[in-house]
């Protein structure tokens, strides 16, 4: 009976799998539609430059709310899995077919003026479009923070196809 006891104390501190089942059952309800607004205000915010600070706060809260700051159940599993398979994650494999794989290939900084043309024609819209990509990971029915993250971090050079930039997100 003292293994009982143990479960019973764990519970009510909130801890095990009941915590761990109340995290993704908030994952799966308001943790897929909540960040989508939060991303939007981030990238309307990146979108004046002068934004980009709070972009990258509110990515970052769009993020802790998808998962209110839990790791998703069987967040262990995943990442023994990723390690030991010698594939690239996502967002690396994409990277080189976006422009921030571009600009890395094009090896040195783009001019002024291209760049201003790319963020007028293509930049912005292509922009709107990574970022329901990021948001859209959420659909799957287990949530992938690091993914959305490295997504959101090159959303700058996306859009104005500045050199990508090493800061966390």
């Amino acid at each position: 009976m003292a293994g009982n006891g143990q479960v019973r104390g764990a519970l009510k501190k909130g801890e095990g799998p009941a915590r761990e089942w109340g995290g993704y059952i908030w994952f799966m309800t308001f943790g897929t539609i909540l960040p989508l607004p939060v991303f939007l205000i981030g990238y309307l915010a990146q979108l004046t430059f002068v934004g980009a600070p709070f972009a990258r706060s509110s990515y970052r809260f769009g993020i802790f709310l998808s998962t209110l700051g839990q790791r998703p159940p069987g967040a262990d599993k995943l990442e023994s899995r990723r390690e030991a398979n010698a594939k690239k994650p996502f967002a690396e494999r994409i990277r080189t077919y976006a422009p921030p794989g571009w600009v890395e290939r094009h090896g040195k900084p783009f001019g002024t003026l291209a760049r201003a043309v790319w963020f007028v024609c293509v930049g912005w819209w292509l922009g709107a479009l990574w970022t329901g990509l990021a948001w859209s990971v959420l659909l799957l029915p287990y949530p992938f923070p690091e993914l959305i993250r490295k997504l959101l971090a090159d959303l700058p050079s996306v859009m104005t196809l500045a050199p990508p930039d090493a800061a966390p997100l």
